[in-house]
């Protein structure tokens, strides 16, 4: 590759953006500076999203980004961006979803996006459609590409900016909040268990599905919550015996690094036996902590030494060792070679191991079985991926040897082929720090020090925690995502929500330990009561968004409800808002969890794919445990009819004319049966859900109201926190000002009415309802 300047990447925090800034495409960071470039210059974006450890992200710089011909048409065409997924989930979850949508459910890394350049439809227009969405594309694919984009920006703009509004107004409809839950309760907890056992698991070789066959740790910790309350003791046995054997077969397969602890990627075979090669941080927390719980529920040893090796790989090759924090992943390349650091051949084995040692090794980790990986870019080298072919004391039986015997020469052999394997050149290292990841594995180290009974863990955790919160804040308090000073990224709610998870668990195993360090517990309140505050949906109780609100470089305000990789950020929530209240007995974070399993209902009761939001699930199962009728209420919610809800709602007229020389006005009454109340405009109480009218629908027209004070609550038993609370009981009258505003008149404007009805002992999910009140313009 001929050398070159660096580019605007040189500078950046991303060690992914920095891989590319020697490559002669003048690539911007996503920012302004790049879309006032396209504005200026009047030419589609070329975003490019990819992320340190991904192969075909590698793959396609080799072959276009670094090609000059290649460059030099990128450059001429569009103004180029680079964006690391992980250091920006929101731009990425916006185009990958576009790209899903655009390609019927496929897409990948790397994302290959053409956008609109901001102004492309008026001086106002933000810009940053989508309207080509592809992955990867081999090097004459991608000119091809850039020359019939760059034809069809050119002569025939117009159509391209209708296909880019039609996919944005779709991925808008993606993203809508449903404000109404649907019901759930425990047949939802039962269908997932069912599709998971009936449907997905793989009996033979363990785990869900076919290849590439995940590690899934999220479906794992549902069925360890859920067998625990199954009421049938042969199906008990069965998800016993599901989980224990996915536990296994992942633990002896090659998917596990079997020398240095720790698990790839994901297995390429539905056998566990091949894997991409990439090593990510939130995998192995993820996998430390359900290993760490499944070797305290069922005392199995072998199960504890998994735990603690993911531990160790962690602390060794994944721990910035002057701060405490933890990296964010290891690359499945080596030398533009697949795995090339994990690989080994018999000769190999004698050389680092000696004859007798070597045939030891040879039989434990399947070596003598014939090679079982060839890279299909160099299909002549042929070389064994490790995998035990047994647990230590299944191995042991025919040789004669205890299963700590043969554990005892594997830790021996285990150090000698890793000392080996240390004098190779190594994977490359993302060496950034992100808080979210950072808070899954302080919560896999501190739930491993209270179920391994392990103080190294938990000062582990301790030190990790304490760096966060230092160092990953902004000068308001607030969190960062990564990065510092001026490559700062603010926190997302998914930071959050680790974050606190990792606190909280930091918490609990402090206390276990009889360490009084409530420290711990106020950063976890403190970090998810501002997390209220900036992701929350005010209108809607339990919606939660990624991002905070006002982001101009985003062309939709993304909620992510689907478990992926790691769990939905709105799902771990739930988990925190439960945990809080269990700790502190505060129902102001029971309400909270409460309001975002309704807000998540139709999801988690998604009958044709109930397991895209088993964290959510979880959540769901925690509260049916602690008190079924906590969920009640969306089902009341979703069956009851008009004539049965607990507020009626009478306007004075059924059409209304509003021109701007005559604002109109409509008169409603409000009938509030006996046994409920309903929230003041004004509560007077944080987070209650307060009584609004507004238009929706359309635009050019405004709602104004004079709402009346309301009465405090009057009852006995009120909480503490509740005494200021205003309510309106019995009827409330409500006059509606309408009146033109200086937006132009569109759509077909409704007037809504929200409030949420309570008794003095629970409240129902908040109700949004449309007047029967045709709106007029002129």
């Amino acid at each position: 590759m001929t050398a070159h300047a660096p580019n605007r990447l040189a500078g950046e925090a991303s060690p992914y953006l920095r891989q590319h800034a020697e490559n002669p495409v003048d690539w911007h960071p996503w920012g302004e500076e790049a879309f006032e470039a396209a504005r200026e210059r009047g030419v589609p974006i070329f975003l490019s999203i990819g992320y340190s450890t991904c192969y075909w992200c590698h793959v396609m710089e080799r072959e276009s980004f670094e090609d000059e011909e290649t460059a030099a048409l990128m450059n001429e065409l569009f103004v180029c961006i680079k964006v690391d997924r992980e250091e920006r989930p929101d731009v990425d979850d916006i185009y990958i979803t576009a790209t899903q949508i655009a390609n019927q459910g496929r897409a990948g890394w790397p994302l290959s996006i053409w956008l609109t350049p901001p102004g492309a439809e008026g001086a106002d227009d933000p810009g940053l459609k989508p309207f080509v969405c592809a992955t990867y594309l081999q090097r004459d694919q991608f000119r091809d590409a850039c020359r019939n984009i760059n034809h069809y920006w050119t002569t025939q703009r117009e159509g391209i900016l209708d296909q880019a509004n039609r996919l944005s107004t779709i991925l808008g409809e993606h993203y809508k909040v449903e404000a109404n839950p649907a019901p759930v309760g425990p047949d939802d907890v039962g269908a997932a268990v069912a599709f998971l056992m009936e449907r997905m698991y793989d009996e033979v070789n363990g785990g869900f599905g076919e290849a590439p066959k995940f590690p899934q740790p999220v479906f794992l910790e549902f069925l360890l919550d859920a067998v625990e309350h199954l009421n049938d003791d042969g199906y008990t046995m069965r998800v016993d015996e599901a989980i224990r054997h996915t536990l296994d077969r992942m633990a002896l397969g090659g998917t596990y690094d079997q020398v240095g602890g720790g698990f790839h990627r994901y297995s390429v075979d539905k056998r566990w036996l091949v894997p991409h090669f990439e090593k990510m941080l939130y995998d192995n927390a993820q996998l430390a902590r359900l290993y760490g719980r499944a070797a305290t529920r069922y005392d199995d040893r072998f199960f504890e030494r998994v735990a603690r090796d993911i531990l160790m790989y962690v602390a060794r090759e994944m721990t910035d060792h002057e701060t405490g924090a933890f990296y964010s992943a290891q690359d499945a390349e080596v030398q533009q070679r697949e795995g090339l650091n994990y690989l080994w051949t018999p000769e190999q084995f004698r050389e680092v191991l000696g004859e007798e040692d070597a045939k030891f090794a040879a039989a434990l980790y399947g070596v003598n079985q014939g090679t079982n990986f060839r890279d299909p870019h160099h299909p002549d080298e042929e070389s064994n991926v490790l995998y035990m072919i047994g647990r230590p004391e299944a191995f042991g039986e025919d040789l004669g040897m205890s299963g700590e015997e043969v554990e005892a020469r594997e830790r021996r052999i285990d150090e000698a082929l890793y000392a080996a394997r240390q004098q190779r050149p190594q994977p490359a290292l993302d060496d950034k720090v992100l808080t979210a990841w950072n808070g899954m594995m302080i919560a896999a180290l501190a739930d491993c020090a209270r179920h391994l009974d392990d103080e190294v863990y938990l000062d582990r955790a301790r030190r990790a925690a304490n760096y966060l919160l230092t160092a990953h804040r902004d000068e308001s308090g607030d969190l960062i995502r990564t990065g510092s000073g001026s490559h700062a990224v603010p926190g997302y709610l998914e930071d959050y929500a680790m974050f606190v998870d990792g606190l909280l668990a930091l918490h609990l195993a402090a206390t276990a330990s009889d360490a009084t360090e409530l420290k711990w517990l106020d950063a976890a309140k403190s970090l998810a009561d501002r997390a209220e505050v900036l992701f929350a949906d005010p209108q809607v109780p339990g919606v939660y968004y990624d991002t905070r609100a006002g982001q101009g470089d985003l062309i939709v305000r993304t909620r992510g409800q689907h478990d992926g990789a790691i769990p939905a950020a709105n799902s771990m929530m739930i988990s925190n808002w439960m945990t809080l209240h269990e700790i502190t007995g505060d129902r102001r974070y029971l309400r909270r969890a409460v309001d975002q399993v309704g807000a998540m209902s139709r999801t988690i009761g998604n009958r044709e794919w109930p397991i895209s939001a088993l964290q959510s699930t979880r959540g769901l199962h925690r509260l049916l445990q602690m008190d079924e009728s906590l969920v009640e209420e969306f089902a009341s919610t979703s069956e009851r009819s008009e004539q049965d809800l607990p507020v009626e709602i009478y306007s004075d007229r059924d059409r209304v004319t509003v021109t701007r020389e005559a604002p109109g006005e409509v008169r409603i009454q409000m009938r509030i049966d006996e046994a409920y109340h309903i929230n003041a405009h004004d509560p007077g109480v944080e987070l209650m859900v307060p009584l609004s009218v507004d238009i929706t629908g359309g635009t050019g027209v405004r709602a104004v109201v004079e709402y009346p004070e309301g009465a405090l609550l009057e009852a006995s038993g009120v909480p503490q926190e509740m005494k200021d609370l205003r309510v309106h009981e019995g009827r409330v009258e409500l006059t509606i000002r309408l009146e033109r505003t200086d937006e132009a008149w569109s759509g077909r404007p409704l007037i809504t009415v929200t409030y949420q009805a309570c008794t003095n002992e629970m409240c129902l999910a908040p109700m949004t309802v449309e007047l029967d009140v045709a709106v007029d313009g002129e």
